[in-house]
């Protein structure tokens, strides 16, 4: 059932590109994904004891859907995640929130993309991580259909809380994933079509400390096929790549 929900999302999502193309472009192509994802996470290194956090395990559930539209090989990206949990000794709730209107897709394949986004969202973890602005970049990658890599990269600058500035090299926060999914590939309705669960390990720098985790998720991708570039012997076609 909930993968029949899901399906359905993601083709009300492909569909709304498709329509859009066929309406404003015809070369415009498009692709959304979907991720639901259980982490946890275990501070194992920190600077010094004066840094080391109040909460060193969290425990969070996410929401992330992110969709491009363009051409055959770029298109505009954009995406939301939402994401909820609790510290586990500490028992202090947890949200981190982020929205990115602005980024970039370059695509390969029916559903493989490698994306650079820019966002802005709030973070932050009752009692033990002050509320904050957060504004991050983040790079994603996908390859493969059903037997498919995902890797997600992210810099993350923050505002409105002092103490979490300048804990993690380069930016204020920093984390990254690098999964493997084993699922199930087909054409849903004529669009290219992937889904299962995978596993994935964690990293995160806050506050100095570093944590490392385990994550479990379910995930699934569709997107219009890719047309295939066209050549009329030199005459010119508006609608070729």
């Amino acid at each position: 059932m909930r993968a029949l929900v899901v399906t359905t999302v993601m083709l009300v999502v492909a569909l709304g590109l498709e329509s859009h193309a066929r309406a404003q472009m015809p070369d415009l192509q498009g692709g959304a994904q979907l991720h639901y994802e259980l982490e946890g996470l275990h501070a194992v290194d920190h600077a010094d004891a004066m840094t080391y956090p109040a909460a060193r395990d969290f425990v969070m559930t996410s929401a992330r859907l992110h969709g491009f539209i363009g051409g055959r090989w770029i298109g505009f990206h954009m995406g939301l995640d939402l994401g909820a949990g609790g510290s586990i000794h500490d028992g202090g709730f947890a949200y981190d929130v982020s929205l990115f209107p602005f980024g970039v897709a370059f695509r390969f394949f029916d559903t493989s993309f490698f994306t650079l986004g820019a966002g802005i969202g709030a973070a932050g973890a009752t009692g033990t991580l002050d509320d904050a602005v957060t504004f991050p970049l983040e790079a994603r990658l996908e390859v493969g259909r059903g037997i498919r890599l995902l890797g997600r990269a992210r810099a993350t600058y923050v505002d409105a809380a002092k103490n979490r500035e300048g804990g993690a090299p380069f930016a204020d926060e920093l984390e990254a994933m690098l999964g493997l999914r084993i699922g199930n590939a087909y054409d849903e309705y004529g669009f290219p079509t992937g889904n299962g669960y995978f596993v994935g390990a964690t990293v995160k720098e806050q506050l100095g400390t570093r944590f490392v985790g385990l994550m479990l998720g379910y995930s699934i991708d569709m997107a219009t096929h890719r047309k295939p570039r066209t050549y009329d012997g030199g005459r010119g076609c508006p609608e070729c790549d």
